[in-house]
């Protein structure tokens, strides 16, 4: 595996363990965004591993799987949740991205849902990775 997809990918599994250190203290908008970059790392880890000199500046979890499709197959429930999981980039952050707070408007089962998709996207990469 290249080593920038290595460092890649080892990027992902940290964000990913930051967001469940985030469920567990409570801070489910931090544990939305942590999942969020989580994934999002993971496929620019898999577009480095096949070959890219770069990984993309954008951030849309969609896109990024359709750069990836031909490499990786991301079970169909995953695939579709990929959006809601884009959308913590912005929206468990900024009070002006659709919730007044997101520290008190993201729920528990949010980031449960969050922190699924994100360990299923890193563990599928990593498979085809390693």
């Amino acid at each position: 595996m290249r080593l920038e997809a290595l460092n890649w990918l080892k990027e992902a599994w940290a964000d990913l363990k930051h967001a469940k250190n985030s469920l567990k203290c409570g801070d489910f908008n931090w544990s939305c965004f942590a999942a969020q970059q989580a994934a999002e790392k993971a496929l620019k880890a898999l577009l480095m591993g096949v070959g890219r000199k770069r990984a993309p500046h954008f951030l849309d979890l969609v896109k990024l799987y359709d750069d990836v499709k031909g490499e990786v197959k991301l079970p169909e429930d995953i695939a579709m949740r990929l959006g809601e999981l884009s959308s913590y980039y912005t929206i468990a952050r900024y009070p002006n991205a659709g919730l007044m707070s997101p520290s008190l408007g993201i729920t528990i089962l949010q980031a449960e849902s969050a922190i699924e998709i994100a360990e299923k996207v890193v563990k599928i990469v990593e498979k085809k990775l390693t």
